[in-house]
């Protein structure tokens, strides 16, 4: 740039300068010989005129030019011409773009003083286009259909597949059909008006695999309207192992130990009959009797559940194991609680409790009721909440090095069986299990963070191992770059872009155990729920922009026309001196 001047051929500047200074040199050599003339001088500027103007021609310079009104307005995917229209009529002038996330406008974004954006929003990969420019976003509605979405999409053997939602001015009397990946019905409800609607639907995978289930819409007569796929990944359960301890047999104890034997759990209950003698009893695990919890012994268990009467009537060297387990061994300890774990002090029972006079809590998005203790528990850093935004605060642990302890202030959970009401009992003893024991030991943890991958667009994702060296394969072929996290080092990140729609694969090179299965959508899967999500996400980023347009410098080119009447007059002149010289 020379004083405020660019040049939209820049890449040419270098030579150009070299081949005029060539050209002028020239010039200056064939021209010497006539400096007697006295015309010498005169010419030579006049040849210095033209050969700029050349170069001019050929640079194309242009001039930065103050703008302070050029707004753009940029239309993204379900934008309604009428708005645009109408927008067009307000605001005179505006530089219409169109939105596409496979391509760059960032050339055009940088003329602009302000922005305007129609339709459901740009994806939120490429906010970061927006950032320098005051931008205003003019939402759609809220498109009909489902537009709210949760499941779990990797689950063990044997869990509950739970789709629960949204859905947004269904049509009268239609359906939701949650199908297997044959297209069989497994669960379905109907729809009797048309205001939004929570649903939920229920089905136990029976199968271990890479599955796409379906979530379809029919009407009336049964004829599909539309369907979405719930890709999900069933893995095989691992055996967990836990040891019931009771100085006298419960009713929540037999309960329990029933629903944790048809779970597939290996169990060993240990109740006392009278000193020194015991009853025990085996689940899916053969008999193999505990007298002593040394170290060595309390090796073979995942988990103890004990009621607080046996764990806090244990002598000192006792507890002392236990604790050792928990915090070396990764050992979870689950105190069944009595009237004696809230009298205990804090520093003695783990946990401290206030006395909120309550012996029932109305379970969360339900009209379920349990019976609990008069407790609640003393928030504290040290403690965890056990999935409070369903349970609310009846269960809580405490982490102890490698392991977990946990209790409740839940009373005689069993009585939710015998009130029928199996799958909230199976719920939160679910929930309470898998927070606490802890998880085996994997090479790689991995952890998707794109919820609808499409095929061309980024896959974010993010994983922990401690291996020293390691190289990530996109479908075996293609190696992902990885970014390892400074302050954590056993933590990487990565993006990649998948080329193909179902499901694809992160592979550790050299390992063909260690994989990350990922569904990648098609185009026009989940379009209501995706345009809402962009639309919330849109709103977000663009609500608290500022509104005032930014002052930007433009490039305008300089009329060549200036140019080619200096270059047609310096080369008239040259013509025309040597007659003048000639006539003198």
């Amino acid at each position: 740039m020379i004083n405020g001047f660019l040049f939209a051929q820049k890449e040419l500047l270098i030579p150009v300068i070299l081949g005029s200074l060539l050209v002028f040199v020239a010039f200056l050599v064939k021209e010497w010989n006539t400096r007697s003339s006295g015309r010498f001088a005169l010419n030579s500027v006049v040849a210095f005129v033209i050969v700029l103007a050349l170069m001019c021609i050929v640079l194309e310079p242009t001039k930065q030019v103050e703008m302070q009104h050029q707004q753009g307005l940029l239309l993204t995917s379900g934008f309604v011409k009428d708005e645009q229209d109408s927008l067009e009529r307000v605001y005179k002038g505006l530089e219409i773009l169109e939105y596409n996330p496979k391509k760059s406008i960032r050339a055009s974004l940088d003329s602009l003083t302000s922005v305007l954006v129609i339709g459901n929003g740009l994806e939120e990969f490429d906010f970061y286009k927006l950032k320098s420019i005051p931008t205003t976003y003019l939402p759609n509605e809220v498109p009909s259909g489902i537009t709210r979405l949760k499941f779990t999409q990797r689950l063990n053997l044997g869990e509950d597949l739970i789709v629960d939602g949204i859905y947004d001015q269904p049509k009268k009397n239609s359906f939701l059909v949650l199908q297997d990946s044959r297209g069989n019905g497994l669960d379905s409800l109907q729809f009797r008006d048309a205001s939004i609607l929570d649903f939920s639907l229920t089905a136990v995978p029976k199968v271990s695999g890479d599955f796409v289930y379906q979530l379809a819409e029919k009407d009336s007569l049964g004829n599909r309207i539309e369907t979405n796929p719930i890709p999900i990944t069933i893995q095989e359960k691992e055996p967990v192992r836990i040891l019931i301890l009771n100085t006298f047999p419960t009713f929540e104890t037999k309960y329990l130990k029933n629903f944790l034997a048809d779970e597939s759990y290996e169990v060993t209950v240990r109740s006392q009959l009278t000193k020194g003698k015991y009853k025990f009893e085996y689940f899916n695990t053969k008999a193999s009797p505990i007298y002593q919890f040394s170290l060595e012994s309390l090796k073979q268990y995942d988990a103890v559940i004990v009621d607080a009467e046996t764990y806090f009537n244990f002598g000192k060297s006792v507890k002392s194991n236990f604790e050792n387990s928990i915090r070396e061994n990764g050992l979870a300890l689950f105190i069944q609680p009595s009237e004696k774990l809230f009298s205990l002090g804090a520093k003695t029972s783990y946990f401290s409790f206030k006395r909120d006079g309550r012996n029932e809590f109305q379970l969360p998005i339900s009209n379920i009721t349990v019976e609990k203790y008069p407790f609640r528990f003393n928030d504290a850093f040290a403690l965890n909440p056990i999935n409070a935004h369903e349970l609310g605060n009846l269960s809580y642990y405490k982490q102890l090095g490698l392991g977990r302890v946990a209790t409740t202030t839940l009373l005689n959970s069993y009585q939710l069986l015998l009130k029928g009401v199996e799958q909230a009992y199976a719920k939160i003893w679910t929930h309470i299990l898998d927070k606490i024991v802890k998880r085996k030991e994997q090479a790689v943890d991995w952890e998707s963070q794109t919820a609808f991958p499409k095929v061309g667009e980024p896959f974010n994702f993010e994983l922990r191992t401690n291996l020293e060296e390691i190289s990530v394969l996109n479908n075996g072929v293609n190696r992902v770059p990885l970014l390892q996290n400074s302050a954590v080092p056993f933590k990487f990140s990565a993006t990649t872009y998948p080329k193909k729609k179902g499901w694809n694969t992160l592979d550790v090179e050299g390992d063909s155990i260690t994989s990350f299965s990922y569904y990648v959508y098609d185009t026009n899967d989940w379009e209501s729920l995706r345009a809402s999500k962009k639309i919330a996400a849109n709103k977000a980023q663009f609500s608290n922009d500022s509104k005032e347009n930014r002052t930007v410098m433009v490039n305008r080119p300089i009329s060549p026309m200036l140019f080619y009447i200096l270059f047609l007059l310096g080369v008239g002149w040259l013509w025309l001196s040597p007659k003048l010289s000639t006539e003198n």
